[in-house]
């Protein structure tokens, strides 16, 4: 049976290693380090949305997540938080067999550029919560670019103006079948 766990590469100045599991991970070498790595475990408290590949040039915006840090990782954030801005991102994982020790190399599965890093430390009445959320785009992402929404034949020409992939969407309609192909 094998085990899974992710990882996420942030390459700041230093290069940030966080993986889902507990304690630090050592990986061999691979096309991304080539000396390798240690990964600062952050638990099952990292949180990593869904990811999805491009498609059409619309890109995705994710948000990645760690609570419940330590004053001094919320001091290290705060300090690499100029060299963050359009680093690249990568989240993959590794496997492990049944004695926890690794198997194979990192499957790299997505990879991004980080616009933002928030870092924030609220007190209450009996406690602290210190959390670091990091913004990150698969592509160019920013405000100005907006994301087309529809899958119509309009909305396509304007992407790419001899593209005819949803030409006969304006057919479609519950419990109609339509052939594609050339009229």
């Amino acid at each position: 049976m094998a085990r899974r766990s992710y990882i996420l590469r942030i390459a700041s100045t230093p290069t940030c290693y966080l993986w889902t599991g507990i304690g630090d991970l050592e990986t061999p070498p691979d096309k991304v380090d080539p000396l390798g790595a240690r990964w600062l475990g952050s638990g099952g408290i990292l949180t990593i949305p869904a990811l999805k590949s491009i498609i059409n040039g619309v890109a995705e915006r994710v948000e990645f997540v760690l609570s419940g840090v330590t004053a001094e990782t919320l001091r290290l954030a705060r300090s690499d938080l100029p060299t963050i801005r359009m680093a690249e991102c990568r989240i993959g994982y590794v496997e492990f067999d049944e004695a926890w020790q690794l198997v194979g190399a990192i499957r790299w599965e997505w990879i991004g550029l980080a616009d933002a890093l928030r870092v924030q430390s609220r007190s209450g009445a009996e406690s602290r919560n210190r959390t670091i959320s990091l913004m990150v785009g698969s592509a160019d992402t920013f405000r100005a670019n907006p994301n087309f929404t529809y899958w119509t034949d309009a909305s396509q020409r304007i992407r790419s103006a001899d593209d005819a992939f949803c030409d006969h969407v304006a057919a479609i309609s519950y419990s109609v079948t339509r052939r594609f192909g050339p009229r």
